[in-house]
């Protein structure tokens, strides 16, 4: 990034912190307006539609919490070391519902924490390419992590679906050209090309026909 687009820490943490909350507003919402029909009615059918949204709504904020965590978390439980089929199944439960699907493909058994919060962060910008669902692609190439060596991985994410597009300022924040951050639209992008850049990572997004790409590449 620019030195004059570079946002503080404590502003990153708060644009995050509003992501974070934005994401989870809707679910919690949905929750507490079920328990509010379950306490007003006693028409069986509308209870049993209160119990299954306030169900359903757990469940999809269960999988935000998980996902964010990780993603934007220090995730303290977890080691230096990530299973990467653990971030698969925090992926797959955050991405998938009757409109995306996930399909993902690696070679490696393990994830450097660090790595897999980048993952996680592209895999977040990727779902704005797809508004009206479609399929993800991932595939993920590289060596397992070691003890001492961190290891170096390739990423390629392909966002097939109807009118698949790059979110306006995202190729231009991976680029480093100096896309204004001002709100929480971009601030994800923003927040990986900065976990990009301490790993000596290169990501980067753009239009490939009628799919949407996202890669992430040692320097």
């Amino acid at each position: 990034m620019t030195t004059h687009t570079r946002l503080e820490d404590t502003n990153l943490a708060a644009l995050i912190s509003s992501k974070i909350c934005h994401d989870l507003a809707g679910q919690i919402g949905a929750i507490n307006n079920g328990l509010e029909l379950l306490e007003e009615e006693n028409d069986e059918d509308t209870r049993y539609y209160a119990f299954e949204l306030i169900q359903n709504s757990a469940r999809a904020a269960w999988a935000q919490l998980d996902f964010h965590r990780l993603a934007f978390g220090a995730s303290s439980s977890l080691g230096a070391v990530v299973p990467l089929g653990h971030v698969e199944q925090v992926a797959r439960r955050y991405i998938e519902n009757n409109k995306r699907r996930l399909h993902w493909q690696s070679n490696m058994q393990d994830i450097d924490k660090e790595n897999a919060r980048l993952l996680l962060a592209i895999l977040s910008v990727a779902i704005m390419s797809l508004p009206a669902g479609g399929d993800f692609y991932v595939g993920i190439q590289g060596s397992n992590a070691a003890v001492k060596t961190p290891a170096r991985f390739k990423v390629g994410v392909i966002c097939k679906g109807k009118s698949a597009r790059i979110q306006e300022g995202v190729a231009e924040i991976f680029a480093g050209k100096g896309a204004k951050v001002t709100d929480t639209k971009l601030v994800v992008a923003y927040y990986a090309s900065r976990l990009a850049a301490q790993a000596h990572y290169k990501v980067s997004a753009i239009k490939d026909g009628d799919d949407a790409v996202y890669t992430i590449e040692p320097k």
